[in-house]
């Protein structure tokens, strides 16, 4: 057993199914042995869109992703993806190959010190040139990337070395449960209780750390009589039907949970699971927290008092402190009404096919368990204020790194983890265009993937923020219209275009007849104003 074998030995007792990536002749050891070990090979149109994959992948399961590939241009390729797994805090190894040794500093083809390129964006990253030290630095990194804050790690290994003969002994594999249990200090959560139990109205606010706990924080909103607000991340955690869920809050903010934060209501807000970051808070803005009792928990101690003050900060996993809040606090007397409809009476102020009707109207055409992926681009307010997601469904995205074209690949990504519920990209003819052939990918693994390409034929968010910030723009942000659509079809894909509301009727009977993949293109002329503001405003500062 070489080496390369012993490090796919080592994944699979660890839980890895598959590998996301793209062959090369440094890396070529690690997809020899993919042969003789149960770990199956995802490979991609484009190292970002494995590294894309395999971030959305860890993101929403919570398991480890693996990416191989080349350890220069490779690598390259693969940063954005890496800096996504960083900013979601998704567990991710990246294994890159490296020249032989008796190469190094002679300039050899694909010779590229990716160790020191990636360090800023990973928690760990090594070269190793020992071939004794090869399994413990792998059993090291992966530890680190399945330990709270998770993330992704990179280890680079000369071709030499993966050829190499290993030993007889694998590292034992970790277990994840026992890496990520934190334990709570009982005086925080006892002070965060009495501080519950003092204030008389609150909010709770949700981030994406409360996707393991969604239950539990709505039984504890209904005892507390308090409205929950979401972060753009956590969109999708609380069903939009809970009759306490105020829907988003952030970016894109739905109207009544603006109207709810910015009103002295609420004298105590109890923040779970969120980095508070730009997307979370509206730029940064103290309205969220003015005047307010601040309990603050998360898993993730660098998190609690970085962009707010905090009365109460809890350092615990949210499956110990919100049983424990529920068990400790009084059922409120009162009764919270939850206004309806959550957001303004739309107005016909455009020409063309009305997004916004479109997302209002989408959850009711699609599958109720249906998970959505969600891209970068204009589109992204509409979906975030609009958007409705129904018990049993789910929401993804990562604003926070904020790439273009990342959900493409992501979608992929999120069904192989779990299969058992339809997984649907909204992204925009930009995001197609940068990572859009991560579709034939899901076409070449028969992965049923649905695909809304919101195609306006522009750069609209480029277009209209340079008229908000500098009141001018230049004509090269529109752009020909061309039929994604029609594209896919000659690449053999199912395709169908929404130029009306009406055409949406046919979207349930196109989705029986799926055997793979499928694109249904939206197309608007883009007039449409979208809720905007805040980011540019942003920008304005």
């Amino acid at each position: 057993m070489n080496i390369a074998e012993a490090v796919l030995k080592y994944l699979r007792n660890v839980g890895v199914d598959c590998i996301f990536g793209i062959p090369a002749g440094i890396i070529g050891p690690i997809y020899d042995a993919l042969i003789d070990v149960d770990i199956k090979p995802i490979i991609t149109k484009n190292e970002a869109g494995a590294a894309y994959m395999a971030a959305r992948y860890a993101s929403n399961s919570g398991k480890l992703a693996v990416c191989a590939g080349a350890g220069a241009v490779g690598v390259g390729n693969m940063m954005n993806g890496i800096a996504d797994a960083m900013r979601a805090k998704a567990p991710l190894l990246v294994i890159t190959g490296y020249v032989n040794r008796w190469q190094i500093g002679k300039g050899a083809i694909q010779e590229m010190d990716a160790q020191d390129i990636v360090r800023p964006i990973t928690k760990y990253s090594n070269t190793v040139m020992n071939e004794a030290d090869v399994l413990a630095e792998l059993d090291k990194a992966v530890r680190i990337a399945l330990t709270p804050p998770c993330g992704p790690v990179h280890i680079s290994v000369p071709i030499d070395v993966q050829r190499m003969e290993a030993p007889a002994l694998l590292p034992a594999a970790p277990e994840p449960s026992a890496l990520q249990r934190i334990r709570p200090n009982p005086d925080e959560m006892e002070r965060a209780a009495a501080l519950l139990n003092e204030a008389e109205r609150g909010i709770i606010m949700v981030g994406r750390g409360g996707r393991s706990s969604a239950e539990a924080i709505m039984r504890l909103s209904e005892r507390l009589q308090w409205p929950i607000i979401t972060t753009p991340s956590a969109k999708g955690i609380i069903p939009a039907e809970f009759p306490l869920n105020l829907g988003n809050y952030g970016f894109s903010s739905t109207d009544a949970a603006m109207e709810y934060v910015t009103s002295s209501k609420a004298t105590c807000i109890l923040i779970l699971g969120t980095s508070l970051g730009e997307s979370s808070t509206c730029n940064f803005n103290d309205v969220l927290v003015d005047g307010r009792k601040v309990i603050h928990v998360d898993r993730d101690a660098k998190e609690l008092g970085k962009v707010f003050r905090t009365d109460a900060a809890v350092v615990a996993d949210l499956r110990d402190a919100v049983p424990y809040f529920a068990e400790h606090v009084s059922p409120s007397s009162a009764s919270f009404k939850k206004p309806f409809p959550l957001n303004e009476a739309y107005e016909p102020n455009h020409t063309g096919l009305s997004l916004r009707l479109f997302l209002e109207k989408l959850s009711q055409v699609m599958p109720a368990d249906t998970r959505y992926v969600c891209d970068i681009g204009e589109f992204t307010n509409f979906v975030l204020k609009y958007l409705e997601v129904p018990a049993g469904g789910d929401f993804e995205i990562n604003l926070n790194y904020g790439a273009m074209g990342s959900a493409m690949a992501g979608g992929p990504g999120l069904y192989l983890a779990d299969s058992t519920r339809p997984v649907a990209v909204i992204a925009g003819d930009g995001s197609f265009f940068m990572n859009g052939t991560e579709v034939l990918t899901a076409k070449e693994y028969g992965l049923p993937i649905i695909y809304f390409i919101i195609n306006n034929a522009m750069l609209s968010y480029v277009e209209r923020g340079q008229k908000f910030l500098y009141n001018r723009t230049i004509p090269d942000y529109k752009q020909e219209r061309i039929s994604i659509a029609d594209m896919m079809r000659i690449a053999g894909i199912r395709a169908m275009s929404v130029d009306r509301l009406e055409d949406m009727e046919d979207i349930p009977g196109f989705l029986r007849e799926m055997t793979g993949p499928c694109i249904i293109e939206v197309n608007t002329d883009g007039s449409e104003p979208a809720p905007i503001l805040d980011r540019l405003k942003a920008l304005k500062k």
